[in-house]
């Protein structure tokens, strides 16, 4: 089905049976259904390269008919699922049932990581279609590891020796993180989160990671990136990637006072000097991305004391509307949003047909209303989890029609199709 939209700020944009055909100004396609996208924005569908949708494993949390709805209505077309749900994919047949999972359920495209443990290098080879390999240097929600660092730069170095494809690390030090949680293993308010996992837990790793890549010649990519420290050591190797997440921009560690464990997140909300350093990495280009790694949990979960409670919050719902509303205000330019959140992810993992608004590309479309101004609310949430750090801030600048493969997937925040999306392509 031949669809064109019409008069927005890129001009028209015409496609038929999924790709996209032709872009430019008052486009006349006999045929086709024409809707009315005077003022608005059309962006390249969002793709949220860091989701973790908990299935199999965890469905009481998200799962993929969840998640994907959720990822609509934030104007997601593509997501990436990491490695640490139950079981973990860290075996092909793993692989291959969260695959059929996300095949069966998932409204939008999507890509899988395989997790690297240092047991499975054969495995990891022969692992098809994957986004990368995640490597966990610090224990995290769902995800243990070997704290010794001799076991680390082993799997490391197989990892970059092995395989061409991107390795995303979770960059914290293991043997720190242990350390630093004795000394405040007899205290239980959420603020010691940032100082169990504090500024060198992170820069340590990143720094091993770094020079073990330039080593090895790896192809690395750094994950959650939290720190002015982490960015100045990567504006030196500007070959290795990394993304920031929204709650890294848009958190302090003065929120555990009002949001407690619900802002309890691995690597952990830093300081004002820290966030000012990731805002101006993201400007002038240092940051490849935007991901939310969208983290859900129960909120019981969540109200349980420090040291029971997970790690992790939602995400993909928000992160787009929460860039708009900061071109609203000045912050960034429209064309940062989409460098950020859709051209950035599609380069660094070199993902076929998606994050570019071209000719040849795939319909994976989102349109934004800049006028909405909407406040955030947890009643309005559709991840299973139920809730949002996010509640209560007032956003201006809304995603208001998302469109997978060509097909109106989201309309005016109701979900219109029950149509599946794609595995990507590399």
């Amino acid at each position: 089905m031949k669809t064109v939209l019409k008069n927005s700020q890129v001009g028209d944009v015409l496609f038929d049976d999924g790709i996209i055909t032709k872009i430019g100004g008052n486009i006349d396609s006999p045929g086709a259904e024409e809707i009315d996208c005077t003022g608005k924005y059309v962006l390249p569908g969002v793709i949220d390269a860091h989701v973790h949708f908990r299935s199999p494993g965890h469905e009481e949390k998200e799962d993929w008919e969840s998640g994907s709805r959720a990822a609509l209505m934030g104007g997601v077309t593509t997501v990436f699922d990491m490695p640490n749900t139950n079981p973990q994919t860290t075996t092909l047949d793993a692989l291959e049932e969260k695959r059929a999972l996300a095949k069966a359920k998932s409204l939008v495209n999507f890509g899988l990581f395989f997790g690297g443990t240092g047991r499975n290098l054969e495995e990891v080879k022969r692992a098809q279609g994957i986004v990368g390999v995640k490597v966990y240097m610090g224990a995290t929600t769902g995800q243990t590891v070997d704290e010794t660092s001799d076991f680390m730069d082993g799997l490391l170095r197989d990892l970059f020796e092995s395989t061409e494809k991107v390795v995303a690390i979770h960059a914290e030090d293991e043997s720190l993180i242990r350390k630093h949680s004795e000394t405040y293993h007899d205290e239980n308010a959420p603020e010691i989160h940032s100082l169990i996992r504090n500024d060198s837990v992170a820069l340590s790793a990143t720094k091993r990671a770094v020079h073990l890549a330039k080593k090895y010649g790896g192809n690395l990519h750094v994950c959650h990136v939290s720190t002015k420290k982490e960015l100045e050591l990567l504006s030196k190797y500007p070959d290795v990637t990394c993304e920031v997440t929204p709650h890294h921009l848009f958190f302090t560690v003065s929120d555990y006072s009002r949001l407690g464990n619900f802002v309890k997140t691995n690597p952990p909300i830093r300081s004002k000097n820290d966030v000012d350093a990731l805002w101006e990495g993201i400007r002038n280009g240092l940051v490849s991305f935007v991901a939310t790694d969208h983290a859900p949990h129960l909120r019981s979960e969540k109200e349980l004391g420090y040291w029971d409670a997970p790690a992790g919050v939602p995400g993909v719902e928000f992160a787009l509307p929460l860039m708009l509303d900061s071109v609203n205000k000045g912050r960034l330019r429209m064309e940062d949003v989409v460098r950020l959140m859709c051209e950035g992810p599609a380069n660094v993992y070199g993902i076929r047909g998606k994050g570019f608004l071209k000719e040849g590309y795939d319909a994976d479309i989102t349109v934004a209303d800049m006028d909405i101004s909407r406040e955030v609310r947890n009643e309005d949430v559709v991840s299973k989890c139920g809730w949002t750090p996010y509640s209560g801030m007032t956003l201006r600048g809304w995603p208001v029609m998302t469109f997978v493969g060509g097909v109106l997937m989201m309309d005016g925040r109701e979900i219109v199709s029950g149509n599946k999306g794609k595995e990507v392509v590399f």
